[in-house]
């Protein structure tokens, strides 16, 4: 997932003005590309974080630029210092603040109940789940889909991670979210995403190609939102519960930016596998499921 967050921060369309794309490593979980570049010792998550004590921080003295033209906010590896820095972010509100003046691309882990970065993936102009096409991990989603979509309020989308066995739409309709890309296997060229060699044989790969497609599709719906102030939307509890989706208790979150959009991992329980979900119920409930081959 964060070589996906990289390459599509890379490969974001500028359109009329440069977006000057930033990569925030939001993942409770600890970071990743510190470590790919062996960096120790630079300002990232646990400085703004720290800057943020007293409520949102600007980013800028907390940004490195990596190869290719991408800043980071770079979280520790160790997931306790991780976690506590995505958390103070989170309460303050300094993420979307962040993105009044840039896009953020924030790379929020894996939403399981109780993430440290659920304000942060319910702040996000658009929220993009990223799944294998594979029948545990699309169930997955579709069980949660109320709960990521805000009960219809937030826009979230499905990228794939692999070419699915079912036509796009089939998966759509099972899932209940809309499908903006899929991203090839490969291997080779992911290495080189992470390694942050973005050179004109990189950008020619088939991965890079696949990404700068979902990056105009993600910029395209940013863009359509509507201009101005936006309601405020709570992020939601991550639990499979009917029903209208009650306020997050102790944090404040500011209304929608529209540059701004944030990539997760669906957390909670695994599906029975072989089995692929069908269209989630639209009281909210878990979704049924119907048998595929014998």
């Amino acid at each position: 997932m964060t070589t996906t967050a990289l390459a599509l921060a890379a490969v974001w369309p500028t359109g009329v003005a440069d977006v000057d794309p930033l990569l925030v490593e939001a993942d409770p979980s600890g970071g990743d590309v510190a470590g790919w570049y062996q960096r120790r010792g630079y300002p990232g998550l646990l400085s703004w974080a720290a800057a943020a004590r007293g409520g949102a921080a600007p980013v800028g003295a907390h940004v490195w630029e990596l190869a290719g033209g991408v800043g980071l906010v770079a979280a520790p590896v160790e997931a306790g210092s991780a976690r506590g820095a995505v958390a103070a972010l989170a309460q303050t509100g300094s993420v979307p603040a962040a993105a009044s003046a840039r896009l953020i691309v924030a790379d929020c882990g894996r939403l399981d109940p109780g993430s440290a970065a659920l304000p942060i993936a319910g702040a996000g102009g658009v929220l993009a789940v990223l799944a294998r096409p594979v029948p545990a991990e699309l169930a997955r989603v579709a069980a949660r889909a109320r709960e990521l979509t805000g009960a219809g309020r937030r826009d979230c989308v499905l990228i794939l991670a692999g070419e699915p066995a079912w036509p796009t739409g089939r998966v759509e309709d099972a899932v209940g979210l809309p499908v903006v890309g899929v991203l090839p296997h490969h291997p080779r060229a992911a290495a080189s995403v992470a390694g942050g060699r973005f050179g004109r044989g990189a950008r020619r790969s088939q991965l890079l190609r696949a990404a700068a497609g979902i990056a105009i599709a993600l910029d395209r719906r940013l863009a359509a939102r509507p201009a101005g102030p936006s309601r405020a939307l709570t992020a939601p509890p991550m639990i499979a519960s009917p029903g209208p989706l009650p306020p997050t208790t102790g944090v404040h979150l500011p209304p929608l930016p529209r540059s701004t959009f944030t990539l997760a991992r669906p957390g909670g329980r695994a599906a029975v596998p072989g089995w692929v979900p069908t269209i989630p119920d639209p009281a909210g409930a878990s979704p049924a499921h119907h048998r595929e081959g014998p």
